[in-house]
């Protein structure tokens, strides 16, 4: 069944939960900047560096809230995400100068990392709104995101700048209904000052 249970006031409710609601909430319009403006090849990478930062915020500040009814059931909703977003993360760091990243061994690597980072931060989007309490159709508009970006990464084949097909449009959807969703959480962790409740589901 589902139990209402109250998230603990700590760290999250005070000063380290807002600063990570508002690195949450600049990954997620830098993420969502793309769709507004033309941003410099050497500008973008430093956006694509504020998204994956304000990304692992979000999962922290969020896992940290949960942590305090269900420590187990958050950090295995928040595992997968923080591997697949820090591993990216350093991998676009190890990347920075590389005349072709995206070329043999590590091009694949980095493929992986994506791969998982999307999928984590579904698995995370999901599994949050499961246990409700923290902007709960936020984190399933991130699970939904998460899934669709997915379908527009080039080594699956699926689409390309030379041969587009529907699940270009459909990608580009799910990144910006994951960046208004990494915004809408930071948003919660930055101005939810009080506990609230959550349902986490337990056996009978």
């Amino acid at each position: 069944m589902t139990d209402d249970v109250t998230h603990r006031p700590d760290p999250s409710h005070g000063i380290t939960g807002r600063v990570l609601g508002v690195a949450g909430i600049l990954g997620g319009l830098f993420l969502l900047a793309a769709f507004v403006v033309d941003i410099p090849p050497n500008v973008n990478t430093a956006r694509i560096y504020a998204f994956l930062i304000g990304s692992l915020a979000v999962v922290v500040g969020v896992s940290s809230r949960v942590g305090g009814v269900a420590p187990g059931r958050a950090w295995v909703a928040a595992l997968p995400a923080l591997l697949g977003i820090g591993g990216l993360l350093v991998w676009e760091l190890l990347a920075t100068g590389r005349p072709s990243p995206f070329a043999g061994d590590f091009g694949l690597v980095g493929f992986y990392l994506a791969l998982l980072s999307w999928l984590g931060s579904a698995w995370f989007g999901l599994m949050t709104f499961r246990m409700g309490g923290l902007a709960r159709w936020a984190a399933l508009a991130l699970a939904v995101g998460s899934v669709l970006a997915v379908l527009g990464i080039d080594r699956l084949g699926l689409t390309s700048s030379s041969g587009p097909t529907i699940f270009g449009p459909i990608s580009l959807v799910g990144i910006a209904l994951s960046g208004i969703a990494w915004v809408l959480l930071g948003l919660d962790l930055l101005l939810r000052a009080q506990p609230h409740q959550a349902r986490v589901s337990s056996s009978a």
